[in-house]
């Protein structure tokens, strides 16, 4: 998918990765006992489930049009980072309270977002190794 010419999921790929990267140094500081950053990592890691969405499917129009020998390397890519917005799904929900954020303890869903970083790190090389090793969606 291409918007003006330019890949659309390379685009997006940035802002799940910095919300989502924001919302675990946000619960790393409310661990930490800064309160005032609890509100900040539910907006953070719901924002970047949201944006996500719009990533991934870009990101699955772009993987109907990939050489076969990319395949497998585009398939751990997105197990990756299917399992990191799952992870941190069920890490926005639990912290969740309705439509605001929870009040309750914090550890289990920065623990699940905390893994959701590891999966979304790891997806997000995989990633880079389809664009600057194998030169996917480059123009030539």
């Amino acid at each position: 998918m291409r918007l003006f010419g330019h890949p659309l999921h390379p685009m997006l790929v940035h802002f799940p990765i910095a919300l989502w990267a924001a919302g675990s140094l946000a619960d790393a500081l409310t661990l930490g006992g800064i309160e005032g950053a609890r509100s900040i990592a539910w907006l953070a890691i719901g924002g970047g489930g949201a944006v996500a969405l719009v990533t991934m499917t870009a990101g699955l129009l772009d993987y109907a049009e990939l050489d076969d020998e990319l395949l497998p390397v585009a398939q751990r890519h997105m197990a990756l980072m299917g399992l990191a917005w799952l992870l941190y799904a069920v890490a926005f929900v639990w912290r969740s309270h309705g439509l605001a954020p929870g009040t309750g303890s914090i550890l289990g869903p920065a623990l699940c977002g905390f893994a959701g970083f590891v999966a979304l790190i790891a997806g997000a090389w995989q990633g880079g190794q389809l664009v600057y090793r194998f030169g996917a969606g480059v123009a030539r």
